[in-house]
């Protein structure tokens, strides 16, 4: 007798229909990771979902529904038994994986989604859904609601394996003296530096309300003697006399005529053979090439500056932009240098 084999007849439109359902997915990955899901399947499975249910205080048939959710995404598997245990995929969502998704996950559900509901009034009207969804900018509704802030700058550090890793191990940060961090936040991506290089000394600039976590992550890795935290706002300058100064995940947030003030800040307070270091995504134009995963991201910053702060605010440029942006503030952009991740470290020099 021939062994029968799964029958999958997908109609040429699923992919379609599976994105338009995207929304619903995204907020089944939110409860998993809001309900922590993933670590007690880690822990405790295969497990049923009348097993499960009382540890996360849930109704069985409830989470039931949720965990077939789950397994339509492949974070998790069912079983012989009705019983459940998470994937390979689905540790990814777990909290404490090194390479953990699941502070994006969290802030795409609580937050970001809020705006993208929003993205058709943005794209009529060139008005960011921040303003108009949370009546007052972005960067202001993370310091008044500090749980969302957290969540934000946990995301921000979170992102250390896609961003700051690979651009480290992509460029030689060891010629430096001095790395200024600009708009450094907590601190991750100057200890990542420092930790791989032993020469350079680090500072972290940036606003006075990312200290604690900036000097916690400092203190943690034990760079204290070689790094310092600095507050202050780069709109109106940034500390001088340093030979390399970055700007990761920046300038991605500012219209033309704000990123200006903050290179031409950068160039007023650079060393004479100083660099400016810019880590960010680069917009494909024309025929450049376009790899999926590394597209897909790229688009997708774009298109979460749009929703945020509408035609008015940031977004990702392309090869040429920088360019011209860099000129317009006294650089001259002197290499682009690919990394294992979606972003791109464009290096460029005063002139």
């Amino acid at each position: 007798m021939q062994r029968s084999e799964p029958f999958d007849a997908s109609p040429s439109y699923a992919p379609l229909l599976e994105t338009a359902y995207g929304a619903l997915r995204a907020q089944i990955l939110c409860v998993a990771a809001e309900l922590g899901i993933a670590e007690r399947l880690s822990q405790d499975g295969p497990v049923t979902a009348s097993e499960l249910a009382p540890k996360l205080g849930i109704h069985a048939a409830v989470l039931e529904r949720v965990l077939r959710g789950l397994v339509s995404m492949n974070v998790c598997d069912e079983i012989e038994g009705s019983r459940f245990r998470l994937t390979a995929l689905g540790e990814y969502l777990r909290p404490n994986h090194p390479d953990s998704v699941e502070p994006r996950v969290l802030l795409n559900g609580k937050f970001f989604h809020r705006l993208w509901d929003n993205l058709t009034e943005t794209v009529r009207t060139g008005e960011g859904g921040g303003q108009r969804v949370l009546a007052m900018p972005s960067h202001e509704y993370l310091a008044k609601e500090p749980q969302i802030g957290a969540l934000f700058d946990r995301t921000m550090a979170s992102e250390g394996p896609f961003r700051h890793r690979p651009a480290v191990e992509a460029y030689d940060f060891g010629q430096f003296g001095t790395v200024i961090d600009v708009g450094g936040g907590n601190g991750a991506l100057i200890v990542e530096i420092l930790t791989v290089y032993a020469q350079p000394t680090g500072i972290v600039f940036d606003l006075t309300r990312t200290a604690p976590a900036a000097k916690q992550a400092i203190d943690a890795s034990r760079l204290g003697d070689r790094c310092r935290f600095i507050g202050g706002d780069a709109f109106e300058t940034v500390p001088s006399g340093g030979d390399a100064y970055v700007l990761s995940n920046f300038l991605v947030s500012w219209a033309d005529d704000q990123a200006l003030v903050l290179l031409r800040n950068c160039r007023k307070a650079i060393a004479e053979n100083g660099k400016v270091l810019l880590i960010e995504w680069i917009m494909p134009a024309g025929n450049e090439a376009r790899e999926r995963f590394r597209f897909f991201d790229t688009v997708s910053r774009d298109l979460i500056m749009l929703s945020v702060n509408g035609t008015g605010g940031g977004r990702v440029r392309t090869r040429s932009e920088f360019r011209d942006l860099l000129a317009a503030a006294g650089f001259e952009m002197t290499a682009v240098i690919r990394t294992s991740g979606s972003v791109n470290v464009i290096e460029a020099r005063p002139v």
